[in-house]
This record gives C-alpha cells, sequence and structure tokens, in this order.
C-alpha cells in the first residue's frame, strides 16, 4: 500500500517564547516491509539550528533549536511511504512462548541480545502484579507464543473502552487499568506490562493509521492522529510481530510506523524545553491517505 502522510502540531503561547529547543521523533524509518520514498519536515518559526539523528533504537530524531521570539510553534511532516509488512507465520506455529521466555533470559546471556533489552522494566511501563494476573489466562501451559499474544490483544480491545480524554501521559499505568480507559498508548503499555510480566520482550510502536474516508470502510480507532501499538518478539524466524490492540490487529498494511522503543517516553513525537510563553493550547492533525 502507498500512502501519503501529513502530520501538522501547533503550539499558541499565552506570551512570547524567546527560546526553544525541540527533539522530534516524527522521521519514519525504513526496515523490512517499509519504504520511505520521500519526506520533509517543515518549522515555523525556521530553527536556527536543525540536526539530524540516530537515537540507542535506531530511531531518526531531528532536534531543533529557535531563537527567534514567538507566540506560535508549528512543525509538519509531508511523506510518502510504501508499506507491506511481511505476513506473520500461522500463530499454531511459532514457538511455546516459555522456550521464548528462556531464550530470552538465557541463565545470564539472553540468545536474542537486542530483543532481551526489551523484556525489563521502564519508565512509563512499571510491574504491575495486577497486569501479570490479567496477562496470565492467555498463557497456558505450552501454548504457541503469537497464539498467546493474540489472545491478549483481543482481550484488551474487548475489556477497555476507547475513551479520549480519561488518560494523559503522567496517569499511572496502573491507574489506566483500573479504569479499563484510555487511548492507544494507554492499550500499548497495557499489553507490553502483561508481555513483560511473563518475561517476553515487548517493544512500543509509534505510528500511525489508515485515514477512513468513507462509510464503506472499516472505522480504525486512532486514526487522524499519532497511533500505538506493540511489537512482541515471537522468536529468531518470526522476529517481531507488530499487535494493535486498540483495533485488535496484526498491523500490515493498513499502519506506519514511525519509531520504536521501551515505552511511549523513549518515541514521543514532540517534546522540548522552551523560555517564556506561560500557558499554551495545541492542536494535531493527521491524514495518511492511499495512494495506489
Amino acid at each position: 500500500m502507498k500512502y501519503m502522510l501529513s502530520h501538522r502540531t501547533s503550539y499558541s503561547y499565552a506570551s512570547s517564547v524567546d527560546s526553544a529547543h525541540h527533539i522530534a521523533h516524527l522521521r519514519a524509518r525504513e526496515f523490512p516491509g517499509q519504504k520511505v520514498t520521500s519526506i520533509g519536515i517543515d518549522t515555523d518559526p525556521a530553527p536556527a539550528l536543525a540536526v539530524q539523528h540516530i537515537d540507542h533504537f535506531g530511531n531518526h530524531i531531528d532536534i531543533y533549536r529557535i531563537d527567534k521570539p514567538h507566540t506560535r510553534f508549528d512543525i509538519e511532516v509531508h511523506a510518502a511511504i510504501d508499506v507491506c509488512f511481511p505476513d506473520p507465520p500461522p500463530a499454531a506455529s511459532t514457538p511455546r512462548w516459555e522456550e521464548i521466555r528462556a531464550a530470552l533470559s538465557g541463565d545470564g546471556f539472553p540468545v536474542p541480545v537486542e530483543a532481551s533489552e526489551f523484556v525489563y522494566e521502564s519508565p512509563l511501563v512499571p510491574a504491575v502484579d495486577a497486569l501479570r494476573a490479567y496477562g496470565a489466562p492467555s498463557f497456558a501451559a505450552g501454548r504457541p507464543i503469537l497464539e498467546a499474544a493474540r489472545e491478549l490483544t483481543s482481550r484488551i480491545k474487548a475489556d477497555f473502552a476507547y475513551e479520549p480524554g480519561a488518560t494523559d501521559i503522567s496517569t499511572p499505568l496502573a491507574e489506566v487499568f483500573a479504569g479499563k480507559s484510555g487511548v492507544c498508548q494507554d492499550f500499548a503499555h497495557v499489553e507490553i506490562a502483561a508481555l513483560r510480566a511473563h518475561g517476553l520482550a515487548a517493544g512500543y510502536v509509534s505510528g500511525y493509521i489508515r485515514t477512513v474516508h468513507s462509510r464503506s470502510e472499516l472505522a480504525l480507532r486512532g486514526a487522524d492522529a499519532s497511533h500505538a501499538w506493540v511489537a512482541v518478539w515471537c522468536g529468531e524466524a518470526a522476529g517481531w510481530v507488530h499487535l494493535d490492540p486498540t483495533n485488535d490487529l496484526v498491523a500490515r498494511e493498513d499502519h506506519v510506523a514511525v519509531a520504536w522503543g521501551r515505552d511511549f517516553a523513549d518515541v514521543s513525537p514532540l517534546r522540548g524545553v522552551i523560555l517564556g510563553g506561560d500557558s499554551h493550547t495545541y492542536s494535531v492533525g493527521v491524514t495518511l491517505v492511499p495512494t495506489g
């Protein structure tokens, strides 16, 4: 699937910002199944300094320094992206989840070293006993890992209400679970915590999901904004399989990935430090439109 992407974020400040530093995870990365054919990022005001960098996880980072006083900041991404995520193997053919857990542990010497980094707690995904208990019914003894993870994904979609405004990024994970509501980043954090509680490797993927333009199309939750889902390590043969608990989907051609890390804190689309400004408001607009 070929897409045209537009992502615009606008900040309005109550008073003048004298200087600002921004860090953006907005430049979609390439990997097997995704090719970025063109991409451009524009800011207003224009930065005094703009630097590109690759972070620890292989994501593209854009760093901007703005020295000109301003009361508004706009950043807009335009990109053309080809997506064709490879189909995962049949769930029943993947290794038993206990085998994956053992490989990731490895008695201190894990076989998949890079994947093992995603087994442990992270700033926004601490260990929550209730989430280990919640995940346990999916992980019956001897069950294939992808079969177990797919059932967990389906249960989260069924058990949690998609409710924008019910949470924000500061809402603790235990509180999200207790309230059984939130948005895509909450659904992803819940699934990641349940997977990691069973010794499995799970990463947070930031990106977008296809914009729906007609009544005949399947309505996808999380469209028209940044989206998030989960990547679970299913062994050397299957690799990372991307699962979307917000929509109960295996990510294929409806998703565009931008960056991945341990949780939202690693891949926040835009963050920074400003001098001045007082209070602010912001808006985000995203369209991901198929072109062929």
